[in-house]
């Protein structure tokens, strides 16, 4: 199998933020601009990854715990030797990890649910992968962690608080879930320089980290991680969790041929993907009556276009 490490760096408009993974995720719905507010500048590195087996990615399981590159590690490499300040809402209490502050409990209908269940809210200042990697634990699909800021010592976490219930709070369980307000974003980036999100993607949690200007030598560190690991980066042109990985792939390979004498390391696909030979059944059967459609009920659904 072929591990591969997928990112993109994009300008982010919270007034129209888009979608997130299809059928994984949604954002809380945004709260109404002033009639004079101008769209912020802000800009969003997606960082995602993927497990497959050659270059149509139709066996594909997406996320960065199959990219064989840590979480935790993406994160202290980008922010190296900077404080985070980390928060969770909607947590469970069993998780509630030792440095948790202004712990809170209370009780909140979960997925959708009639019932109340116990849940806590809680926020940590930590340092180092060690750290990073305690809070995020060790259920790669539900990480015990939103998220993180990115704070120093002139930094009132107390501030931030409000914000970040705005950004978190008013969260919802549902399916699919929506989780972060993207109009709150704005907000916590006027007190930190950049605003760490776990977002979702098809089988595991994709990073999204929101900045007012690019990240430097983003490209650079996230290739040296997938060098240390055998893992391939494959840049995209919008964030992955949205985006075709054999697309992605087909154009990555058409640069490593002009530029590498070495063979492109992921295998050539030699069976159609699934979802175009569902594509082709569906326009035969438009062209003939008489062609009857075979079920495709456990045929992947085809990723989204980019």
């Amino acid at each position: 199998m072929i591990q591969a490490l997928g990112y993109s760096q994009t300008p982010f408009n919270p007034h129209k933020p888009g979608r997130l993974c299809r059928g994984r995720e949604r954002w809380i719905e945004a709260w109404e601009p002033e009639e004079d507010e101008d769209v912020p500048e802000m800009v969003r590195l997606v960082i995602s990854g993927a497990e497959f087996s050659d270059d149509s990615a139709a066996d594909a399981r997406r996320g960065i715990p199959f990219s064989n590159v840590e979480l935790a590690t993406i994160v202290n490499t980008l922010f190296p030797r900077k404080t985070l300040l980390a928060w969770m809402e909607d947590g469970h209490p069993a998780d509630i990890p030792e440095e948790a502050e202004a712990v809170e409990a209370y009780e909140a209908h979960r997925a959708g649910g009639k019932v109340e269940l116990g849940v806590v809210r809680w926020h940590a200042r930590i340092t180092g992968v060690g750290s990073i990697r305690r809070l995020l634990g060790t259920d790669n699909n539900e990480p015990h962690v939103r998220g993180f800021a990115v704070v120093d010592a002139s930094t009132d976490d107390e501030a931030l608080l409000d914000d970040l219930f705005a950004l978190g709070g008013l969260s919802t369980l549902d399916s699919p879930p929506a989780q972060y307000q993207p109009m709150a974003i704005d907000q916590l980036l006027d007190k930190v320089p950049a605003l760490i999100l776990l977002h979702r993607d098809k089988h595991g949690p994709a990073l999204g980290i929101y900045l007012r200007s690019p990240m430097e030598a983003a490209d650079t560190k996230l290739a040296k991680l997938c060098d240390k690991g055998g893992s391939l980066l494959v840049p995209f042109a919008i964030p992955p969790m949205l985006a075709r990985w054999d697309r992605a792939l087909s154009e990555l390979r058409q640069t490593w041929m002009a530029e590498n004498e070495d063979d492109f390391p992921v295998p050539v696909c030699t069976e159609p993907s699934p979802w175009e030979k569902r594509r082709r059944d569906r326009r035969r059967k438009k062209t003939d009556p008489d062609v009857v459609e075979v079920s495709t009920a456990e045929t992947p659904e085809a990723p989204e276009e980019e």
